[in-house]
């Protein structure tokens, strides 16, 4: 009977969520192909905007940052090339995952 008692309270124990704090690290942001501004170089900000009548962000890219191009990570030099390609369709959505307290960007990722 101990052993019943015993491994309930263990479960009621588990059952209840946990207090903890929790802070946003990153954020992602979803914006038009058309209001991305990649730079030349991997060491520059990116600029975008997320609606027509919202404010341009400015995000570091760094030599960490990850370029995604239909699922697969591709170079920088491919990104851009694709991203200036893709401008003039402008259907196609980008999300930038945005590091907040570095300010930088951790990966830039399109669908085309």
């Amino acid at each position: 009977m101990k052993l019943k008692l015993f491994f309930a309270s263990i479960l009621m124990l588990t059952a209840f969520p946990s207090q903890a704090d929790f802070t946003t690290v990153s954020l992602a942001h979803e914006v038009n192909v058309s209001s991305l501004t990649i730079p030349t170089s991997k060491n520059s900000p990116v600029r975008f905007n997320e609606c027509d009548d919202c404010e341009f962000f400015t995000v570091r890219l760094t030599p960490n940052t990850r370029y995604t191009l239909n699922g697969r990570t591709v170079q920088f030099e491919k990104f851009r090339k694709a991203i200036e390609s893709a401008k003039a369709a402008e259907h196609a959505g980008v999300i930038l995952l945005h590091h907040l307290e570095s300010g930088t960007a951790v990966s830039v990722a399109v669908i085309l």
